[in-house]
């Protein structure tokens, strides 16, 4: 089995048929030992049913030759390979490796610190997809430029913000551990003039950035889509997880073994994606030579509060914990309170930042050129943290 590239015209890639090129195409992934990165990587391989030699350095984890049949040629670069905010580095690889695409996973994702370090968050969030958008209009070259749910502002923060206000109440008073959903923790019939929850977005809404962080992402996407226009493909996803890296997952995996109580915040709402999933269509839309910009996210919707009880929930289950701990629902402003007594300051973000998937799910509905066949990119969040968990508890 064998990754096919597609040839058809931006508007039509839900549609196409595969074709397989005379001459190896060449994919080019910056930021190597992100936790995406080593999903597309892990995808790809899974794909191309590789066998050990087609994969070389793998030890060293910083530079990737894959070859995945043909017509597939790919390389991740760390780094220390790959400066995406040095354009004479980013001129040389391009000359050395002649992508055909570039998948941009390199980003500055430290949300608080990017408040005090814009420079440097617009620095690799902006100045770097600019100049690797640049250097693809010059050889050629596309890109796919991979974003965030926090570009978008949220609605209806008051309405979510009582919810949880009445949530943490309840909690208190009933000496709850375990999830129990903010709306009916206080009213089994709750009036829906009271609590609004906004529809998910879409492609087409405005953003409305609250952080540096989500203004310096922002800032990317638009410089890339004015320099490449339909040569671009710009995939916003949110919550992101995997078994690599650090994320929530891993994070709240690390507080259960060692803490006897958690504070999660209950007054942000969005979707958790595991990055495998995020991977496969990443590599269904490069295939079918998609251009635009795409919201991808598992199905469903959570607050961290709801994530972090689902996963103390299942890893019970399958042995990665021994013991369950406290899980203690609190709102973002007695959170960042908090910080603030400890002498740290958090970034806004969203109460709202759900993203609506229907598009990208239709350009890939109506040719599959990559093998699903456990059908995980569209399931809900609660099995795909599953998928995530079985294998991180293979791994272990």
């Amino acid at each position: 089995m064998k990754i096919v590239a597609t040839k058809v015209t931006p508007l039509q890639c839900g549609a196409a048929s595969a074709t397989v090129a005379n001459t190896p195409q060449v994919v080019l992934i910056t930021g190597a030992k992100s936790q995406l990165a080593q999903a597309l990587l892990r995808v790809a391989a899974d794909i191309g049913e590789l066998a050990p030699n087609n994969i070389a350095n793998t030890s060293a984890n910083t530079n990737i030759s894959v070859n995945i049949g043909a017509p597939i040629k790919l390389y991740a670069l760390s780094r220390s390979q790959l400066d995406i905010t040095d354009a004479a580095n980013i001129a040389a690889v391009f000359t050395q490796y002649r992508p055909s695409w570039v998948i941009n996973c390199a980003a500055y994702n430290a949300v608080d610190a990017a408040e005090h370090d814009a420079i440097e968050a617009n620095r690799v969030n902006a100045l770097g997809p600019e100049l690797l958008a640049q250097q693809c209009w010059l050889s050629g070259a596309r890109l796919l430029h991979v974003s965030s749910d926090y570009v978008f502002g949220g609605h209806a923060v008051c309405e979510i913000a009582h919810a949880a206000e009445r949530a943490v109440g309840d909690a208190r008073e009933s000496g709850v551990k375990q999830h129990q959903n903010p709306d009916s923790a206080s009213n089994p019939n709750p009036n829906p003039n009271q609590v609004h929850v906004p529809r998910p977005f879409v492609e087409l809404d405005a953003p409305e950035p609250l952080s540096a962080y989500g203004k310096s992402k922002l800032l990317g996407e638009q410089k890339i889509l004015a320099i490449l226009g339909e040569r671009a493909m710009i995939v916003r996803t949110s919550w992101l997880y995997g078994q690599d890296g650090h994320n929530f997952v891993q994070t709240m995996l690390n507080l259960m073994r060692t803490q006897p109580s958690l504070q999660v915040i209950v007054d942000q709402i969005g979707c958790p994606t595991w990055s495998d999933a995020l991977a496969k269509v990443i590599w269904q839309l490069l295939m079918q030579q998609c251009s635009g910009v795409f919201h991808y996210s598992a199905q469903g919707q959570c607050s961290w509060y709801e994530f972090a009880c689902e996963i103390q929930r299942q890893a019970l289950a399958l042995n990665l914990l021994s013991l369950p701990v406290v899980i203690q629902p609190i709102t973002s402003a007695h959170y960042a309170k908090q910080a603030l007594n400890r002498g740290m300051s958090l970034a806004k973000r969203p109460s709202y930042s759900v993203l609506n998937r229907a598009k990208v799910q239709s350009a890939l509905a109506v040719n599959t050129a990559l093998p699903m066949p456990d059908n995980v990119v569209w399931q809900d969040w609660r099995q795909q943290l599953n998928c995530m968990l079985r294998r991180y508890h293979d791994d272990n």
